[in-house]
């Protein structure tokens, strides 16, 4: 379609007018909306980016999302690309203009012609302006940044869409880079930019480069993280689909081959040099290391009561509906609460710990990881997208992301082999992977891991935290999947927290996400 100042006016009107009737249906479709647990009140526009895009429509379009209840913020944030075609071409439409029905509205975030446009201001840093008084801010572009977007508009790098889209959609551009489009608009640091920006000045390279930036900002209002251009990796694939692969090609069913145990060795090391990158300035406020304090071990414990009481609930509620094994894992685990109570007691620290807290990943799992032809690479920095901006910036105990990964590779065992004689396997797994953590993070000095014996129960209660939110995500998302975390609860409370074992087991290996 092509189009003027005066059809762009039109269209403005129409997108401010229809999208409050056509928005709350068609958001509940998209995977990236976080919001569907939630009844939607009202959808507002806030404002329009019209993209520089000769003889198209094209715009960056802000919404406001209202629910119904308090049970979440006043008003959520999202962008979505949107373009005027004949044919939607396999692109999500939401509408048809009333003046010309043969014309769609689509979503084009995975267009190359919307995401050319949308970068276009990296290369000069220069502001784009909303119809409402909003600015999209772009900076911490690269010199190989700006060589990609400044090509000569023939020999522009093609577009392609990345994965499965879930939570935000990210694009290959050209071989060198990727962008990720953030969908909820937050205000505050993004730990992806504020992280990416910050391992840039560190000697870790095992993490894409941050190349690019884009940030939202409505009028007298904080900016919002809206997208990221990052280096490409090249990789084999995910961690996840790699260690499954693995699992199933072994020649040996019961027990792990020297390659993945090797590679897992790695993945250890990796990690613990990333947690020393991430505490290594200590000038830098945002990711000083500070001594963990008798507050800091309440609150922890506070969180695991909180998800375990969460959790009990939802089994006493929803169990019946289960399988037979899930059910009666379900009703093992209620009749378990004593026990689990019994994990709720501080571990007896008078004073603060003797190690401290840094910046973690915070949403740490094999697919957070790509395998290279060397070893592994660290993605997404987010954390957890269900959690508060400002919960997923704060400084926490390293071991967090740990008992992430162990529990990945619990659910990696899992899914290849069941509950059947392999399963021992997993406790391999956890043994290669703490043990290359634990070997550099020692042979580094780092200040960030408790003391071997406390070490093991702080492990045993984040794997146990995580793994009884996997029940409550299972059990909303994936039914069929809820005996895997219900199966690790049992086993982590079999153990006897606070075992006096040699420090090279160090943490106990009989246990080991995504």
């Amino acid at each position: 379609m092509m189009v003027n100042a005066a059809d762009r006016a039109r269209l403005t009107i129409w997108l401010v007018q229809a999208l409050p009737a056509i928005a709350p249906e068609w958001l509940a479709g998209q995977r990236w909306f976080g919001g569907k647990t939630q009844a939607i009140d009202t959808v507002g526009v806030e404002d329009v980016f019209w993209l520089p895009v000769d003889g198209a429509a094209r715009a960056l379009i802000v919404l406001t999302v209202r629910y119904a209840g308090a049970a979440r913020p006043a008003a959520d944030r999202y962008a979505i690309v949107a373009g005027i075609a004949r044919d939607p071409g396999g692109l999500p439409s939401f509408g048809r203009l009333p003046w010309q029905p043969d014309l769609h509205a689509v979503e084009t975030a995975t267009e190359d012609m919307s995401i050319h446009a949308l970068l276009s201001g990296l290369p000069a840093g220069v502001t784009l302006h909303g119809d409402r008084g909003g600015e999209v801010i772009y900076a911490d572009t690269t010199a190989r940044a700006n060589a990609l977007l400044c090509a000569d508009p023939a020999h522009r790098p093609a577009v392609v869409a990345v994965g499965v889209e879930q939570s935000n959609t990210s694009v290959r551009v050209g071989s060198s880079h990727v962008f990720k489009l953030f969908r909820r608009l937050e205000a505050g640091d993004n730990p992806q930019l504020e992280i990416g920006r910050y391992l840039a000045t560190t000697p870790f390279r095992a993490a894409p480069p941050l190349e690019g930036s884009l940030v939202y900002r409505a009028p007298g209002q904080p900016g919002c993280a809206l997208g990221a251009l990052e280096g490409w990796v090249a990789n084999q694939g995910d961690g996840w689909s790699y260690v499954v692969a693995a699992l199933k090609n072994r020649p040996h069913p019961s027990a792990i081959d020297d390659r993945l145990n090797h590679d897992l060795h790695n993945l250890g090391t990796t990690t613990a040099d990333f947690h020393a990158a991430l505490a290594s300035q200590s000038g830098v406020e945002a990711f000083r290391p500070e001594p963990v304090t008798v507050a800091d071990q309440a609150d922890w414990y506070q969180l695991v009561r909180a998800q375990a009481a969460h959790t009990l609930a939802l089994v006493a509620r929803e169990h019946g509906q289960w399988s037979e094994p899930a059910a009666s894992l379900g009703q093992s685990l209620r009749d378990a609460e004593s026990i689990i109570a019994g994990r709720m007691q501080p571990l007896g620290h008078t004073g603060a710990a003797p190690f401290n807290k840094i910046r973690i990943h915070g949403d740490f799992h094999l697919g957070q990881t790509l395998k290279t032809q060397d070893g592994f690479t660290i993605i997404d920095f987010e954390g957890e997208p269900t959690k508060a901006l400002a919960e997923r910036r704060r400084k926490q105990c390293a071991l967090r992301d740990l008992a992430g990964m162990v529990r990945s590779l619990d659910y990696a065992a899992a899914v290849v082999n069941g509950d059947g004689p392999a399963r021992a396997t997993v406790g391999d797994l956890r043994h290669a992977f703490i043990g290359g953590y634990r070997a550099r993070a020692e042979a580094l000095g780092s200040s960030f891991l408790p003391p071997a014996p406390a070490a093991e129960a702080w492990m045993q209660l984040f794997e146990l935290e995580k793994a009884l939110y996997e029940v409550d995500y299972e059990a909303n998302n994936r039914p069929s999947w809820v005996h895997i975390p219900l199966g690790a609860v049992a086993r982590i409370l079999l153990e006897s927290p606070g075992r006096d074992q040699a420090q090279d087991h160090w943490p106990p290996g009989v246990q080991a996400e995504r």
